[in-house]
């Protein structure tokens, strides 16, 4: 069998393999994207609530947040693992609200 043959045989396991890297790019972007929907929702109904029911909502926000950011951490990594190292543009598309200062 010659090289060309042998390189050619291995391109469509390689297209299978980028299809699987951008997939779980995919995934864990839209994972990350539901956290910060939740965590918009959790400011929201922060901000609607006073007295001894906001701490319930402090909570929830702390942990929601805490998860998103643990979630974009993850992302990077994911992107470093395929070979992606900027990830400036991540700050632009999932920005994280800046913690509570309570």
């Amino acid at each position: 069998m010659a090289r060309d043959d042998r390189v050619n045989a291995l391109l469509p396991v390689e297209a299978e393999f980028q299809k699987e890297k951008a997939a779980g790019l995919r995934r864990s972007g839209d994972k990350l994207e539901q956290l910060l929907a939740e965590l918009s929702r959790a400011e929201l109904e922060l901000r609607a609530h006073t007295g001894t029911e906001r701490a319930r909502y402090v909570t929830r926000y702390r942990e929601l947040r805490k998860e998103a950011e643990y979630q974009k951490w993850s992302l990077m990594v994911q992107r470093e693992a395929c070979g992606l190292r900027n990830h400036r543009d991540l700050d632009l598309v999932y920005p994280l609200p800046p913690p509570l200062r309570e």
